[in-house]
């Protein structure tokens, strides 16, 4: 027992000692290899940042043309959905559309009426239809053919090759 008490004792004295030195001990300078490694870990993050920020911009972009609904009628036949983009239900008759358009030869042009835009409502009022909608244009914008409802991609197509001609 008295051992590890004078070992205690001794811990706290080095402890106290230690504390009561003013001098602040300088830090090693960094090694030139620490300082690279460094430098690439700051790097690559700083890439990463920067190509998320570009897909965002791009993305951003991207949805921005999808709804504006003034290219209707330009003499490209147009699949128009007419969307809530907080239906879960919508979003998955979005993924289906642009995977059936993916998978298409044809260049339709697909738009989004986003209900809850002035310009989404006044479509979705003019089409006369509910949300979870595909609407088909002609290349005038005159009214071909409405799909209702989450439908499978393969399905999709098939519809559009058929009203889209």
């Amino acid at each position: 027992m008295k051992r590890s008490n004078k070992r205690k004792t001794q811990q706290k004295k080095r402890k106290s000692n230690a504390s009561q030195n003013p001098q602040v001990q300088a830090k090693k300078p960094m090694s030139r290899r620490q300082a690279l490694r460094k430098m690439g870990i700051y790097a690559g993050g700083a890439v990463a940042v920067a190509a998320g920020g570009a897909w965002f911009i791009s993305d951003f972009r991207g949805k921005l043309a999808e709804g504006d609904l003034s290219q209707i009628g330009q003499g490209r036949p147009t699949i128009v959905q007419i969307h809530d983009p907080s239906c879960p239900l919508c979003l998955q008759l979005q993924k289906q559309a642009r995977i059936a358009l993916r998978n298409s030869d044809e260049d339709y042009q697909y738009l989004v009426a986003n209900i809850r835009t002035e310009s989404g409502a006044a479509f979705q009022s003019r089409m006369g239809q509910p949300h979870v909608t595909l609407v088909l244009l002609d290349g005038d914008g005159a009214f071909l053919h409405a799909i209702n409802g989450v439908t499978p991609a393969e399905e999709l197509q098939a519809q559009f090759q058929q009203y889209l001609r």
